[in-house]
């Protein structure tokens, strides 16, 4: 039945929008003066839905596609401050639309949620490890009632670490990261839905120039309605709100590569699926197109060559950028 699901199309990207800010959100931080900006085309496509026990089902065809701009900077040698401002479009296209004419299967868009972020490198041996505070703050008036809607209008608190190691040499050119954060979410109708998240990152350079890497992303909701026992009836007012309080969790696998084509300059693609849900949208596809420009200020230490004598690894770990 379709008055079952949960529209929480804002889960489904904070996947995507990790993966593509994730180099930015690293455990290795820029040196001080040394930034990155990075452009991200994206492509979310939801087929699927799911119920409260895991059972997935047809309610409609959703299409997201947006463009997420990122600038990752090293204010000192151990703080980095991140920020990033999507902008998204979405469609719906089927027999149950949430209200109309947002659901009538055109596009409709605008931008999405301020995010800024400021991470800490902790300790480099024998684990990196970078404590980060951040929020997310919508910045338009977008609808979140809608399969279609691009977010869920609520400004969220994140708190948490990355953890990272590289992996030689046990396995040369290899390394693995590990992020943890904690989601405190503007309450609405009593409910605040605050979540757990973990992202895992293993990746491997090829050359110095080409890298690959497997990606999974996690999230448990630990307060929200869960359907179908506590799903409201379209004249309760918490259906119009279940879009922002359901309990939406998820596991999500993707992969991806990158390959620097200079030292400054950078392309990468991901793609992820959902195998495992609860009370959201599955996503059957997620598209990650991109590229990343470092820069310099002036005040910055002399540069590095991130391949001299071949090797991207005879960098030291805060000249490393092994995301995307």
């Amino acid at each position: 039945m379709v008055r079952r699901t949960g529209s929480q199309v804002l889960e489904q990207l904070v996947l995507l929008l990790a993966i593509a800010v994730m180099c930015s959100a690293q455990a290795w931080v820029p040196p001080k003066g040394e930034g990155e900006i990075a452009i991200t085309y994206q492509n979310l496509y939801t087929r699927d839905h799911f119920n409260g026990d895991g059972i997935r089902f047809d309610a409609g065809r959703i299409r997201l596609q947006g463009l997420v701009q990122t600038l990752d900077f090293g204010a000192t040698d151990r703080l980095a401050v991140t920020s990033n401002l999507p902008v998204f479009e979405g469609k719906y296209q089927g027999t149950f639309p949430h209200q109309l004419p947002i659901d009538g299967g055109n596009y409709h868009g605008s931008l999405q949620n301020f995010g800024f972020m400021a991470r800490y490198l902790a300790t480099e041996r024998p684990v990196v490890l970078t404590p980060f505070v951040g929020f997310t703050l919508p910045v338009s008036d977008y609808e979140h009632f809608a399969h279609s809607a691009i977010g869920t209008q609520m400004w969220e608190v994140g708190l948490g670490f990355n953890a990272a190691r590289r992996l030689d040499p046990v396995l040369p050119n290899a390394y693995f990261q590990l992020r943890y954060s904690y989601a405190i979410t503007q309450e609405i109708l009593g409910i605040r839905p605050n979540k757990s998240r973990v992202d895992t990152e293993f990746g491997y350079f090829l050359t110095p120039r080409l890298a690959v890497r497997a990606l999974a992303g996690s999230q448990v909701t630990h307060t929200g309605l869960d359907f179908p026992k506590d799903f409201p009836s379209r004249t309760n007012n918490l259906w119009h709100h279940h879009d922002q309080i359901s309990a939406v969790n998820y596991l999500n696998l993707g992969g991806g590569v990158s390959f620097a084509v200079t030292n400054s300059l950078e392309l990468f693609a991901t793609m992820a699926t959902s195998v495992w849900g609860q009370n959201g949208h599955a996503l059957n596809t997620g598209l990650s197109l991109g590229a990343s420009w470092s820069f310099r200020m002036p005040w910055a230490r002399p540069p590095i060559s991130s391949f001299q004598e071949g090797s991207h690894w005879k960098i030291k770990p805060n000249d490393m950028k092994p995301c995307h």
